[in-house]
């Protein structure tokens, strides 16, 4: 029997070996076609399956007699037991299907070895559900078929292949294959590497591959003087085009003085990888264009500036400068937070300013009577949209209330912040709405129609509207599995009911 992570063999299909012997041909025994059609046909249909890359998330395309019959099966809780041998079979057609699309299916001896791969993971875990095996299974064929289910030679060239093409294709704008020195200078490291870590698998060593050959190509493999220049080149253009509005390249002053930036960081940080060194002069010469590389009174307006554009844009519909006063209101501020943490980054003070901005313009700074007014309303046009089809403003009982329940709120936790609220009254106004403010127990009839209808369908095709009901029997075994997991759960929230049973359906109808 496998072991579980056990990488399973690719099998190669068997060719049929027909002999010509005057007017007949060799007879071919059952077994040995179901040993040949078992790579081409999933059963005994050869209809070729549609794909289904998103296997797990697809709902079925099935006729409306089809719908009926998969719809007429009930659905129990007793399908989240042990997994029957028959459901994992299934698992494996899935995972073929999922992973070759309908161009390949198991061979007799694949069958077999992929129910014990499947038997393995169940003896492991009886709870293991369909979903899990048939992901297991199809992770497994995923290794198979793009070479990372063991280190091999041949394999080792293809993770070479694969990494100069694509690096290629990134960094010097066309794909090529590796040269013979190439090849030669990567399995070199490839056997360098796994000597160092006998524990990488294929996959990581197709990565580690990767990235060397990425990194030399890039410069990122030393901090050359010529690395090193390239660094501050690329990112004087990429800033520049970013915060400049056009491309250009660093000047001798620029070159002269990151270059000084560099030696100075190697010196303090010797461990620094040419990567990291990259991306410090990248960010240094990126705080300098915007102003975040110290906090003086002229950066400190410029952080004002942009953080009252950007939240005027965004909550008041249209951009604007900062008023005097508001220049001098955020200057206090700045002032105040750089005497209280001596420590805080100018791009932190800018990050800072930026949300005391938008939190005064939202009425996310206070829990005055004015801005719990307006959470209420945002809430309950939210909800209401979301949940009654159309917006609405709060009712005056319904501000009444609210206001209560935010008062409430405050005095139960004196230091709760004003986003805290928001969204405190938000979540009441939507479980109120929604009904899973109430009891749990109350609402279970409701979570379990609700769950059939959505997990029908979603994945059997049911229409909308004609939702699939649960039986009078199924209604009876959900509720009990309810109450049992409320017993096994006495905190149970009635959300945490309603997820329960939705998640518990549509594993049971996959388990079957």
């Amino acid at each position: 029997m496998s072991k579980i992570g056990e990488r399973l063999p690719s099998i190669t299909t068997p060719k049929p070996k027909a002999e010509q012997a005057g007017t007949g041909t060799k007879a071919v025994s059952a077994r040995e076609l179901v040993e040949l059609l078992g790579s081409v046909l999933p059963t005994q249909s050869a209809t070729k399956a549609d794909p289904a890359s998103t296997y797990a998330t697809q709902a079925t395309r099935a006729s409306a007699s089809a719908q009926q019959a998969a719809s007429a099966k009930e659905v129990l809780p007793s399908s989240l037991g042990v997994l029957r041998d028959e459901r994992m079979a299934r698992c494996i057609d899935e995972a073929f299907r999922e992973i070759f699309e309908g161009d390949r299916w198991p061979s007799g001896p694949e069958r077999s070895r992929w129910m014990d791969f499947a038997k393995a993971l169940r003896a492991k875990d009886p709870k293991v559900t369909a979903e899990q095996v048939r992901s297991a299974i199809a992770n497994e064929l995923r290794l198979q078929r793009d070479g990372l289910d063991s280190a091999s030679p041949e394999n080792i060239d293809r993770f070479i292949q694969d990494a100069v093409k694509w690096v290629s294709q990134c960094y010097e704008g066309q794909e090529r294959n590796a040269s013979p020195a190439e090849l030669r200078q990567w399995r070199d490291f490839a056997a360098k590497l796994q000597q160092e870590k006998p524990e990488l698998t294929p996959e990581q060593l197709k990565y580690a591959i990767t990235d060397a050959v990425r990194a030399q190509m890039t410069g990122t493999d030393k901090a050359s003087p010529a690395n090193i220049d390239r660094f501050i080149e690329d990112a004087v253009k990429w800033v520049s085009q970013c915060y400049e509005g056009q491309e250009r390249n660093a000047s001798p002053a620029e070159l002269r003085q990151w270059r000084d930036f560099a030696a100075k960081l190697q010196q303090e940080k010797p461990e620094l990888t040419p990567e990291q060194l990259k991306y410090a002069i990248t960010d240094a010469i990126r705080a300098k264009m915007t102003g975040t590389d110290s906090a003086s009174p002229t950066n400190i307006d410029a952080f004002i500036q942009d953080a009252v554009k950007w939240v005027s844009q965004c909550y008041e519909g249209q951009e604007r400068n900062a008023s005097p006063a508001e220049l001098r209101q955020w200057r206090d501020f700045a002032a105040k937070q750089l005497a209280e943490k001596p420590d805080m980054t100018p791009e932190q003070l800018k990050y800072a300013i930026s949300d005391a901005v938008r939190a005064q313009l939202t009425g996310m700074d206070n829990t005055g009577s004015v801005n719990i007014d307006r959470f209420i309303q945002e809430a309950v046009q939210w909800v209401s949209q979301c949940y009654e089809g159309q917006v609405r403003d709060a009712s005056p009982e319904e501000l009444r209330r609210w206001r209560e329940f935010a008062a409430k709120k405050k005095e139960e936790k004196p230091d709760l912040t004003p986003e805290e609220l928001k969204y405190a009254i938000t979540d009441a106004i939507r479980g109120e709405v929604t009904g899973t403010s109430a009891p749990a127990e109350q609402n279970i009839d409701r979570y379990i129609k609700e769950a059939y209808a959505w997990v029908f369908q979603v994945y059997r095709g049911v229409p909308e509207s004609t939702p699939r009901e649960p039986s009078a029997r199924e209604l009876h075994e959900w509720r009990q599995y309810a109450r049992s997991k409320m017993n096994e759960q006495p905190d149970m929230t009635s959300e945490d009911l309603k997820y329960l049973l939705l998640e518990g359906v549509r594993t049971a109808l996959a388990n079957q």
